[in-house]
Protein backbone atom coordinates (compact mmCIF):
# COMPACT_ATOMS: atom_id res chain seq x y z
CA UNK A 1 0.00 0.00 0.00
CA UNK A 2 2.89 2.09 0.82
CA UNK A 3 4.15 2.12 -2.73
CA UNK A 4 0.89 2.55 -4.02
CA UNK A 5 0.73 5.66 -2.13
CA UNK A 6 4.41 6.72 -3.40
CA UNK A 7 3.53 6.34 -7.09
CA UNK A 8 0.04 7.71 -7.07
CA UNK A 9 1.63 10.90 -5.20
CA UNK A 10 4.47 10.89 -7.68
CA UNK A 11 2.26 11.04 -10.63
CA UNK A 12 0.17 13.71 -9.08
CA UNK A 13 2.79 15.94 -7.82
CA UNK A 14 5.99 15.28 -8.98
CA UNK A 15 4.89 16.05 -12.65
CA UNK A 16 4.94 18.93 -15.04
CA UNK A 17 1.64 18.50 -16.40
CA UNK A 18 2.73 18.49 -19.78
CA UNK A 19 -0.18 15.63 -20.84
CA UNK A 20 -2.74 17.46 -19.44
CA UNK A 21 -1.49 20.97 -20.94
CA UNK A 22 -1.36 18.79 -24.35
CA UNK A 23 -5.08 18.02 -23.79
CA UNK A 24 -6.35 21.39 -22.45
CA UNK A 25 -4.86 22.76 -25.84
CA UNK A 26 -6.27 20.23 -28.34
CA UNK A 27 -9.80 20.43 -26.17
CA UNK A 28 -9.21 24.29 -26.34
CA UNK A 29 -8.34 23.98 -30.35
CA UNK A 30 -11.29 22.06 -30.96
CA UNK A 31 -13.87 23.98 -29.41
CA UNK A 32 -12.29 26.77 -31.65
CA UNK A 33 -12.65 24.64 -34.59
CA UNK A 34 -16.46 23.98 -34.09
CA UNK A 35 -17.32 27.14 -32.34
CA UNK A 36 -16.07 28.33 -35.95
CA UNK A 37 -17.95 25.83 -38.21
CA UNK A 38 -20.59 27.42 -40.73
CA UNK A 39 -23.91 27.67 -39.14
CA UNK A 40 -25.09 28.49 -35.57
CA UNK A 41 -24.12 26.45 -32.91
CA UNK A 42 -25.26 28.79 -30.12
CA UNK A 43 -28.98 28.25 -31.18
CA UNK A 44 -29.23 25.76 -28.59
CA UNK A 45 -30.54 26.43 -25.36
CA UNK A 46 -27.85 24.92 -24.04
CA UNK A 47 -25.08 27.36 -25.08
CA UNK A 48 -27.91 30.15 -23.70
CA UNK A 49 -25.71 31.87 -20.90
CA UNK A 50 -22.40 31.72 -23.00
CA UNK A 51 -24.28 33.39 -26.35
CA UNK A 52 -25.30 36.09 -23.57
CA UNK A 53 -21.84 37.01 -22.56
CA UNK A 54 -20.51 36.76 -26.23
CA UNK A 55 -20.80 35.73 -30.08
CA UNK A 56 -19.63 32.20 -30.31
CA UNK A 57 -17.27 33.62 -33.29
CA UNK A 58 -15.75 35.09 -30.12
CA UNK A 59 -15.93 32.55 -27.87
CA UNK A 60 -14.16 30.59 -30.80
CA UNK A 61 -11.47 33.36 -30.62
CA UNK A 62 -11.18 33.23 -27.51
CA UNK A 63 -10.49 29.02 -27.18
CA UNK A 64 -8.06 29.43 -30.15
CA UNK A 65 -6.17 31.90 -27.87
CA UNK A 66 -5.91 29.77 -24.93
CA UNK A 67 -5.10 26.82 -26.99
CA UNK A 68 -2.45 28.37 -28.82
CA UNK A 69 -1.12 29.82 -25.44
CA UNK A 70 -1.31 26.36 -23.92
CA UNK A 71 0.41 24.82 -26.84
CA UNK A 72 3.36 27.80 -26.27
CA UNK A 73 3.73 27.02 -22.50
CA UNK A 74 4.20 22.89 -23.61
CA UNK A 75 6.79 24.12 -26.39
CA UNK A 76 8.49 26.60 -24.09
CA UNK A 77 8.82 24.74 -21.10
CA UNK A 78 7.19 27.81 -19.34
CA UNK A 79 5.77 26.03 -16.96
CA UNK A 80 6.29 28.15 -13.54
CA UNK A 81 6.65 31.41 -14.97
CA UNK A 82 4.36 33.69 -13.55
CA UNK A 83 2.35 34.93 -16.61
CA UNK A 84 1.86 30.82 -16.87
CA UNK A 85 0.23 30.48 -13.48
CA UNK A 86 -2.23 33.52 -14.35
CA UNK A 87 -2.79 32.47 -18.07
CA UNK A 88 -3.77 28.42 -16.19
CA UNK A 89 -6.01 30.58 -13.32
CA UNK A 90 -7.92 32.11 -16.78
CA UNK A 91 -8.16 29.15 -18.27
CA UNK A 92 -9.63 27.27 -15.46
CA UNK A 93 -12.59 30.29 -15.12
CA UNK A 94 -12.92 29.74 -18.67
CA UNK A 95 -13.24 25.95 -18.82
CA UNK A 96 -15.52 26.02 -15.44
CA UNK A 97 -17.59 28.76 -17.45
CA UNK A 98 -18.48 26.96 -20.63
CA UNK A 99 -18.92 23.67 -18.60
CA UNK A 100 -20.86 25.23 -15.72
CA UNK A 101 -23.51 26.98 -18.17
CA UNK A 102 -24.01 23.98 -20.31
CA UNK A 103 -24.38 21.68 -16.99
CA UNK A 104 -26.93 24.11 -15.58
CA UNK A 105 -29.05 24.31 -19.03
CA UNK A 106 -29.60 20.96 -19.02
CA UNK A 107 -31.10 18.88 -16.63
CA UNK A 108 -30.74 15.89 -16.55
CA UNK A 109 -27.00 16.67 -17.38
CA UNK A 110 -25.81 14.53 -20.71
CA UNK A 111 -23.85 11.91 -20.19
CA UNK A 112 -21.43 13.86 -23.26
CA UNK A 113 -20.70 16.82 -20.48
CA UNK A 114 -18.94 14.15 -18.81
CA UNK A 115 -15.42 15.04 -20.87
CA UNK A 116 -15.75 18.64 -20.74
CA UNK A 117 -15.88 18.25 -16.96
CA UNK A 118 -12.84 16.24 -16.67
CA UNK A 119 -10.79 19.09 -18.99
CA UNK A 120 -12.44 21.85 -16.55
CA UNK A 121 -11.17 19.49 -13.49
CA UNK A 122 -7.66 19.41 -14.92
CA UNK A 123 -7.58 23.26 -16.08
CA UNK A 124 -8.50 23.61 -12.47
CA UNK A 125 -5.59 21.22 -10.94
CA UNK A 126 -3.02 22.84 -13.55
CA UNK A 127 -3.90 26.06 -11.53
CA UNK A 128 -4.23 24.76 -8.55
CA UNK A 129 -1.62 22.35 -7.88
CA UNK A 130 1.49 25.10 -7.58
CA UNK A 131 -0.88 26.42 -4.71
CA UNK A 132 -0.91 23.51 -2.74
CA UNK A 133 2.98 22.45 -3.51
CA UNK A 134 3.92 26.02 -2.61
CA UNK A 135 2.07 26.05 0.36
CA UNK A 136 3.19 22.51 1.77
CA UNK A 137 6.81 22.98 0.81
CA UNK A 138 6.71 26.45 2.78
CA UNK A 139 5.14 24.27 5.46
CA UNK A 140 7.63 21.49 5.36
CA UNK A 141 10.65 24.60 5.64
CA UNK A 142 9.27 26.43 8.81
CA UNK A 143 8.13 22.71 10.10
CA UNK A 144 12.02 21.78 9.57
CA UNK A 145 13.73 24.96 11.24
Amino acid sequence: MNEINRRVSAAIFDSDLIATRVCLGAAEALWAIILWWPGETFHRDIYGAMAHVMHEDAWGLVFALLAVTQLTIVALGHFGVAWARYFAGLDFVVWAFACGSIFMAEHPPSGVLAGNLTLMLAAGWVWLRPVLLWHWYRKARRDVE
